[in-house]
């Protein structure tokens, strides 16, 4: 009997060491949850930007309401990303080398639309 409580000790013991050493996923640390938010604030604004370049090329595409679209969808872009900045906090310069890196893996059109990420977070 007392080898049977040894055992069962014992795989008591590995059991809950396992358990309490298993880690969940991480919690989203701020530079994603705004990354991710970002990326959400800006699909559409990116859709017509590559709208615009595939136009341009076109002459006879109607690019004027193309462009009112584009306005209307920066400002969009823009109220959500202050809604952002207000809910995680601004970005100072120095925190732009840890979002980008974030912007880069969350965002898969980052590379494109640097400049227009900047703006709008204010970089």
């Amino acid at each position: 009997m007392g080898k049977a409580i040894r055992y069962i000790a014992v795989y008591l013991g590995l059991t809950f060491w396992v358990l309490g050493s298993c880690e969940g996923p991480k919690p989203e640390n701020r530079y994603q949850k705004i990354a991710a938010g970002f990326c959400e604030c800006t699909t559409q604004l990116v859709a017509l930007n590559k709208a615009a370049i595939t136009m341009a090329a076109d002459t006879s595409a109607n690019t004027k309401v193309l462009y009112q679209q584009m306005e209307a969808e920066y400002n969009k872009s823009r109220e959500c990303c202050a809604y952002l900045i207000a809910q995680y906090g601004k970005l100072q310069k120095e925190d732009f080398v840890e979002i980008e890196k974030v912007l880069s893996e969350k965002c898969p059109d980052y590379d494109l639309q640097k400049d227009l990420f900047r703006e709008i977070l204010g970089l």
